[in-house]
């Protein structure tokens, strides 16, 4: 029996969530800025000079549109740090009595922080697993199992892999580099067994 089988994969989600990157740092620069000029005029200068540092980075960050939608590590790091001023700014804005703001701050650092979970398991897991017990896909903000009872057809080929399902959903992937025979074998072979096909 053929052993379970893991294989990187390029996921559109993953893809989706690479593209938008820069602009997710744009707007987290400029509610920076904002909230810098917030604290400026409320006289908290030394706060406003820090959120207008971070805010620098983050929009640096934004204008280099190649390098943040393929530093995948470093956008999870950024993002991390959107969360936390967010988080700051809630906390700042509630003791000012700015229910408003304080309430949109958390908002943003939920959402954020909702980011920095997804792209931080981009960095450890965008695979396609083909086990015994069915076959797992990385996903957001779970990974999707699908047991073999539920699947119609895999098709898999030396650069992509097609899961159809009776629930009439089609999985389609690329991998991330072709996979090499022996694991194409491996997988015919979990198809052969579970499914009674060769394909």
């Amino acid at each position: 029996m053929a052993a379970p089988l893991s294989v990187s994969i390029v996921h559109p989600q993953a893809v989706h969530l690479k593209k938008i990157s820069p602009l997710l740092h744009f707007i987290a620069g400029l509610l920076f800025l904002t909230a810098a000029y917030y604290e400026f005029i409320a006289d908290n200068r030394i706060t406003a000079f820090c959120e207008a540092v971070i805010a620098a980075d983050v929009l640096a960050i934004a204008f280099m549109k190649r390098f943040a939608e393929e530093s995948t590590r470093i956008n999870a790091w950024f993002r991390l740090i959107e969360a936390v001023v967010f988080s700051g700014i809630a906390i700042l804005t509630l003791l000012n009595h700015d229910y408003l703001i304080s309430g949109f701050s958390i908002v943003a650092a939920g959402l954020y922080a909702y980011v920095f979970h997804c792209e931080n398991k981009l960095i450890s897991r965008e695979r396609v697993d083909v086990h015994h017990l069915g076959v797992t896909i990385s996903s957001f903000p779970n990974d999707k199992y699908i047991d073999w009872v539920d699947i119609v057809s895999i098709k898999a080929l030396p650069h992509s892999i097609t899961i159809t399902t009776f629930k009439k959903k089609t999985y389609h992937f690329e991998f991330e580099k072709g996979i090499a025979l022996s694991e194409l074998e491996q997988i015919h072979d979990f198809c052969s067994y579970y499914l009674n096909t060769g394909s």
